[in-house]
């Protein structure tokens, strides 16, 4: 992204719109089934760590003892301060967010995007090239196909495959084109948190056309994954597990954007807008939990 590209979707901000594109995350949430659970523990509370004062607990989390920094002494009961904290644990790939490019290997080797195999730079503590760290601030120009409007529908059905056909004729129905540069969101009608969708997705050909033709950087919808599964379990491409993740993360180093809630953009119609996303620098990471804004 360049400067003129960036000032570019800037000025598609014309009225201070602020779309929020981003899921809630909650135990017991929506995550795709091959990663792993999410659980939000109270690390601990006012009243909690007040119970500690008459322990042998450790003075780091013994704030209360005789000594210590929120003892009588140094906490007035005009103010009484306690503290609220919590620790969290699950998938990054959690809700609304973007995969790294390292996250999905082919071949015998295990090589991800840029050639690096699994061998070379899958350290103990995950992938050492192309991880989320390396995922840059993203201001561009938007698109949202509508594919389930388009088609009629509240929501494609369970085993829909979006096509290279679909894509250009949603395009032309909501008078959009398609430039370099974009990010490119599809909406299903999946909802959230329902899954009212079901395996509905992109197909290959789809994918090849919305970076080849179109010249998408980012593409994204609103499942918690991308790649199209028909009925029988099979995708977009026989025998082929996850079609569209391959070409886009590994062949074409194109990132994907998962769980993106595009209700309030298909209510208003707006399928143009500048798009915003930023996500933390966390080293080694496969993916990140974003939260992508939709701006006009």
């Amino acid at each position: 992204m360049d400067c003129g590209s960036v000032l570019q979707a800037l000025s598609l901000v014309k009225k201070g719109r602020i779309y929020d594109l981003e899921t809630e995350r909650f135990k017991g949430m929506n995550i795709w089934n091959g990663h792993c659970g999410f659980e939000i523990v109270s690390y601990a509370s006012p009243s909690g760590r007040r119970k500690l004062k008459n322990t042998n607990a450790h003075c780091s989390v013994n704030w209360y003892q005789k000594g210590e920094w929120m003892d009588e002494e140094h906490n007035a009961p005009d103010y009484r301060m306690g503290c609220n904290t919590e620790m969290v644990m699950g998938p990054l790939h959690l809700g609304t967010h973007i995969d790294a490019l390292c996250h999905w290997t082919t071949g015998e080797d295990d090589h991800w995007y840029g050639g690096y195999t699994d061998a070379e730079y899958g350290s103990v503590l995950g992938p050492s090239k192309c991880d989320a760290a390396k995922i840059p601030p993203m201001i561009m120009r938007g698109v949202m196909l509508d594919i389930a409007s388009y088609k009629g529908v509240e929501y494609l059905p369970g085993d829909y495959i979006i096509s290279a056909e679909d894509c250009e004729a949603c395009a032309r129905w909501e008078g959009v084109a398609l430039k370099r540069g974009d990010a490119v969101l599809l909406r299903t009608g999946n909802g959230w948190p329902e899954e009212r969708a079901g395996g509905a997705g992109l197909g290959i050909s789809a994918a090849r056309y919305l970076v080849e033709e179109g010249g998408a950087i980012l593409v994204g919808d609103d499942k918690s994954c991308l790649d199209g599964e028909k009925a029988d379990g099979s995708m977009s491409v026989p025998r082929h597990p996850q079609p569209v993740h391959h070409y886009l993360l590994i062949q074409q180093g194109v990132h994907i954007m998962e769980y993106v809630q595009l209700e309030e953009l298909a209510r208003d119609e707006v399928y143009e807008f500048c798009f915003i996303s930023c996500s933390p620098k966390l080293r080694n990471a496969t993916g990140m939990p974003v939260r992508p804004i939709a701006l006009v």
